[in-house]
């Protein structure tokens, strides 16, 4: 890896609170998902400096549901005993080769490079039960690869497969939010959102890949903390936007961490539409309390310490959680974590929607 290259890692790490293959410090739309919630978490970050705190008590903190102060039973911090696991979901999306655009067999330079020990390295965790997923995505298919596993092998294993072919029965079809449609192809301009993009006739639906993805944790009702990576260009054959999956996102009070592949010293201002598109991909970390990345090919060691580098930030996060009460037809609330004090330090996340 060379040094220029370090660097943007370094400052992504920086972003995420945490220092290259170390510990956190000790002070350190239109689319919405409906399904009703047995289980309500919501996760948080609060620093101070550059640090993130891991000492606050459920007395620091007020949850509001609707703007209104209500009970909670699950408060999980960093240094909680016995805490909630944690799993990492990751999304690939191998769309096929399209000449000059895209090519996954450059970008996912990782493959024939990982390893049993960076899959132990990834896996080995003291202060949380750790788990990770793995999708894959290409056309309008999703693939589930691995599901919540904890086996340094199985993990290997599925990653050094990445891009071999599927078997058809392993596929979930992929379907379109409410009011989106495909792109028709046709002549190129830069009039935004009514052009084609350029190459759309090959475009994968990573998008809605991303969507299903949050359906399939969405409907596990566990206690488990989640953060998702997507690993992506950002740019489908769809109308269907990233604020699409962030509204879910947010609706599910999972963070998600978009790695924008592909378009760094590639795609430039001589393709502002697919630009544009990443653009918005990228701003998915801001949106749901995750963080974003861009390269241009990832490596083995960039893979590693990105995924170390989001693990290390779900572990310096906060989750309170309720189990909603019965007897009353679901509907949509709204929920916020207040500080009780602001010297406690700066608020990250901390609000999501939910039905119950």
């Amino acid at each position: 890896m060379n040094r220029a290259v370090r660097n943007r890692l370094v400052l992504f790490l920086l972003a995420l609170g945490v220092s290259p293959g170390q510990q956190p410090a000790p002070d350190a739309s239109p689319a919405t998902f409906r399904a009703q919630t047995r289980l309500v978490l919501l996760s948080f970050h609060v620093a101070r400096g550059r640090n993130y705190v891991r000492d606050l008590k459920p007395a620091d903190v007020v949850l509001l549901e609707d703007g209104k102060p209500r009970d909670f039973t699950i408060f999980d911090g960093p240094d909680t005993q016995g805490r909630m696991p944690l799993e990492l979901v990751l999304l690939f999306d191998t769309n096929p080769r399209i000449n000059y655009f895209w090519d996954p067999v450059a970008v996912y330079r990782f493959i024939p490079e990982w390893t049993a020990e960076m899959s132990r390295g990834i896996l080995t965790e003291n202060r949380a039960d750790l788990r990770v997923s793995v999708y894959r995505c290409s056309g309008q298919k999703l693939y589930p690869m691995l599901r919540a596993g904890s086996d340094a092998t199985q993990l290997t294993e599925t990653l050094r497969s990445l891009l071999k072919p599927r078997p058809a029965g392993e596929a979930i079809a992929l379907s379109l939010p409410e009011n989106r449609s495909t792109v028709a192809r046709g002549p190129f301009t830069n009039d935004y959102p009514t052009s084609p993009f350029i190459s759309q006739e090959s475009r994968g639906w990573p998008m809605e890949a991303a969507i299903s993805t949050l359906h399939e944790m969405a409907a596990a009702q566990d206690k488990v903390a989640r953060l998702m990576v997507i690993f992506s260009e950002g740019i489908g054959a769809t109308t269907t936007i990233p604020e699409d999956i962030g509204n879910q996102a947010l609706d599910l009070g999972i963070p998600i961490y978009p790695v924008a592949t592909n378009y760094l010293g590639h795609i430039d201002a001589n393709y502002p539409r697919n630009f544009f598109r990443m653009g918005q991909f990228k701003a998915l970390g801001k949106m749901t309390g995750g963080r974003d990345v861009e390269w241009m090919q990832i490596d083995a060691a960039t893979l590693r310490d990105i995924v170390e580098g989001v693990k290390n930030h779900g572990l310096t996060e906060y989750i309170v959680g309720f189990a909603p009460s019965g007897g009353q037809a679901p509907r949509q609330h709204r929920l916020e974590i207040k500080l009780v004090s602001k010297k406690s330090g700066s608020l990250e996340g901390g609000k999501r929607r939910a039905n119950y």
